[in-house]
């Protein structure tokens, strides 16, 4: 078994179906790649291939790699370009893998970006390692060896703080899913190799008799990503300023909202999360920049033109596209926030988050006590979508799915509260208790 074919940075020769395919056709390609832009715009994930028959099997192969195949072509001259692909296959590369139908496919996937000698399948734990010493008990290993990797460190060095993974003798142990965000890291690094490497390519076709198709497109393909990246991802919601309304923010940003008007300051990734966050609900780049200069330590001392003008400041117009690649970044899912280690649900102990929770909900109701033993029970069984999910229902009365954006939290709550209007049930309201 080899790595499947949506691990779109695989060369043309790796792929399962005839490299004689694979021919730029300047009728056809344009349209497949316009498509796939669609589909990013609109947030769709998906798999190419999924649930056809063999025969279609090898045209959808073949659009796939057609479509990305030549926005890579476009974003090997556009800086711009380029930081927004990878943005969008990184997020879908991620949400593949984390879908994967089973751990034999996550295990391939993993071989091909990290290097066979790197990856250790669960099979050959028991092999190499006695899993009955203190650190493997601690670890549950008997219980999660079938569901587990190991990695050598090498290749995954931000996963090894991870209280939830094991070093030992250079290689990192964890469940397989944990390992998700430094494949897609991975990933990403691969793929602005090979947008380096269409480069040459590109070269070779201007030079050939397709170039002034090639040269036109290029120019129509950058102006469509570019108008489209700026309006995806925001919430077009006027004069609600929900950016000025905690009551509607997920747990994980009210946490570190909070931090910052309490202590002044947080890290650098934590920044970066809020950042985006408060920006995709519609914080213009001005008052991100006066929200940052009055409320961190670090500016003490600064005129606000130090700050706007130095390095802070460049920070937060690069996160509006207005700086380095001018890339118009989209606040990060649920997925890449826990795996960062910013999910309130995954860092904070279960007794932590009761604690707090009864100073908020005091004297509760027994529909609130199930509630709070429910959201518990998901913190510990590390379900933090469906813990946040009950977060929500305790707070507004409404339930939800679990949550994956939060994003779609706080627009959720907006609606719950009528701050905005509602325009389609896509929460139910719970009925309430005697």
């Amino acid at each position: 078994m080899s790595a499947p074919d949506w691990v779109i940075v695989k060369r043309i020769r790796e792929v399962s179906i005839p490299q004689e395919k694979f021919q730029i056709d300047m009728e056809e390609w344009p349209r497949i790649a316009l498509e796939r832009i669609n589909k990013f715009v609109h947030k769709k994930e998906w798999y190419p291939g999924e649930g056809v028959t063999s025969a279609n099997y090898e045209r959808e192969i073949y659009e796939e790699f057609a479509g990305h195949g030549l926005l890579r072509l476009v974003a090997a001259e556009d800086p711009r370009v380029q930081g927004w692909l990878v943005e969008q296959e990184g997020d879908l590369f991620d949400w593949r893998f984390r879908k994967a139908k089973t751990t034999e496919i996550k295990l391939e996937v993993a071989k091909y970006l990290f290097g066979e000698k790197n990856v250790i399948a669960p099979r050959d734990i028991w092999s190499r390692f006695d899993i009955n010493q203190p650190p493997f008990k601690e670890f549950k290993m008997k219980a999660r060896r079938t569901g587990s990797m190991v990695v050598h460190f090498t290749c995954v060095p931000k996963l090894i703080s991870s209280r939830s993974a094991l070093l030992i003798n250079g290689w990192v142990i964890a469940l397989i899913d944990d390992f998700a965000s430094s494949l897609k890291a991975k990933f990403e690094k691969l793929l602005r190799q090979r947008i380096g490497e269409s480069k040459e390519s590109l070269d070779r076709i201007i030079r050939s008799s397709v170039s002034e198709p090639i040269t036109e497109l290029k120019k129509e393909l950058s102006k469509v990503i570019h108008s489209m990246s700026i309006t995806s991802g925001k919430i077009e919601w006027g004069g609600y300023k929900l950016f000025t309304r905690q009551s509607v923010f997920p747990q994980c940003m009210m946490d570190l909202y909070n931090e910052v008007m309490s202590q002044g300051h947080i890290s650098h990734e934590e920044r970066l999360q809020l950042g985006l966050f408060l920006k995709n609900i519609g914080m213009p780049v001005e008052e991100q920049l006066l929200f940052w200069y009055e409320k961190a330590v670090d500016n003490i001392g600064m005129t606000y033109e130090q700050f706007a003008t130095g390095p802070p400041g460049y920070q937060i117009r690069y996160m509006y596209g207005l700086e380095g690649g001018r890339t118009d970044y989209s606040a990060h899912k649920c997925a890449s926030i826990q795996d960062r280690g910013f999910c309130t649900f995954l860092h904070q102990s279960v007794a932590t988050i009761d604690e707090n929770l009864r100073k908020e909900f005091k004297n509760p109701s027994e529909l609130q006590e199930n509630l709070l033993r429910d959201l518990s029970r998901n913190v510990v069984d590390k379900k933090p979508g469906e813990a946040c999910a009950l977060m929500f229902q305790l707070r507004y009365k409404w339930r939800s799915y679990p949550v994956k954006h939060p994003i779609n939290y706080l627009r959720q709550a907006a609606k719950a509260l009528k701050i905005i209007k509602k325009e389609e049930p896509e929460v139910k309201e719970v009925p309430k208790s005697d």
